[in-house]
């Protein structure tokens, strides 16, 4: 058995874009995947916990919860202008001292959707580096904005093949969260301390929505990152691999045909979190969603 340990950080609006992913790795794993996921829980409700569960279904694996202590992030620097920005988001910088029984995880950003085995991935010698990402699509533009060298990476922190023991070695936590900074966001922060101890990755470990960082080839990526403003969740558009998410939303308790219908060929509708608004022929009405 290979055993394959992932990482998510999730509070409750995320939880179901994190159960599509979980259940498009374990769709596409092999029967040989032994995998064990680790949710950093930030206010995941009871009912979307018990529809984790149900995706064991999918394939037999272990879902761990680990609640994080509200005072720990209590004065945490979230910048006015990142408004998709919350606590979740640095969540990530305590993975190493949460799991000291673990050398390596393998990080994803609940945007994510697998479309293979991620056995492969897992088993990149990141030994001699603190992590292995993929280069971020906008790379040359935030190493001018950071003052990096010409010759430097900025990488996208979506997927983070982590290498924990490395980490604890070298205090890397304590430097992730000295280096937060007015200005800095969580990406630019883990760029910054991880800066020359990074293995590059093959981009198709993290497709972000640019044919040009993609090789040619290549029919479809390994994991597909939701990073431009194509979300298939959210905008309605039929651009890229939205089909990817839909397929994997149905094999979750978090599937709603209404929902599912209304965003792909009605983008425009509005919805707060429990309802579809919708206005047709004049009549208004409201659908509700999971």
């Amino acid at each position: 058995m290979s055993r394959i340990n992932i990482c998510f950080a999730c509070d409750d609006n995320y939880a179901k874009l994190c159960g599509v992913s979980i259940a498009s790795i374990l769709n596409k794993a092999k029967d040989s995947d032994d995998l064990n996921f680790y949710i950093l829980n930030y206010h995941i409700s009871e009912k979307n916990k018990a529809k984790f569960e149900h995706l064991k279904k999918i394939k037999d694996c272990d879902i761990n919860f680990f609640k994080i202590d509200d005072e720990r992030f209590k004065n945490l620097y979230l910048p006015e202008k990142k408004g998709y920005l919350s606590i979740a988001a640095y969540l990530r910088f305590v993975i190493s001292s949460l799991f000291r029984g673990i050398d390596k995880i393998l990080y994803l950003d609940c945007d994510v959707i697998a479309t293979t085995s991620l056995e492969e991935i897992y088993n990149t010698d990141i030994e001699d580096f603190y992590a292995a990402m993929v280069k971020d699509t906008s790379s040359e533009e935030n190493c001018e904005r950071l003052h990096f060298n010409p010759e430097d990476i900025y990488y996208n922190s979506g997927v983070i093949l982590m290498n924990l023991k490395k980490w604890r070695e070298d205090n890397l936590e304590q430097i992730l969260f000295n280096t937060i900074d007015e200005g800095l966001d969580d990406q630019d922060i883990l760029n910054i301390a991880m800066k020359g101890q990074i293995k590059t990755l093959d981009p198709k470990w993290n497709w972000q929505g640019k044919a040009k960082y993609y090789p040619k080839g290549e029919k479809y990526p390994n994991l597909i990152h939701f990073i431009t403003a194509y979300k298939p969740w959210r905008t309605g558009s039929r651009k890229g691999f939205n089909k990817e998410y839909f397929k994997n939303l149905k094999l979750t308790p978090w599937n709603n045909i209404y929902e599912q219908y209304f965003s792909r060929y009605f983008p425009n509708i509005s919805r707060d979190r429990k309802y579809l608004h919708i206005c047709f022929c004049g009549v208004k009405t409201r659908v509700k969603i999971s």
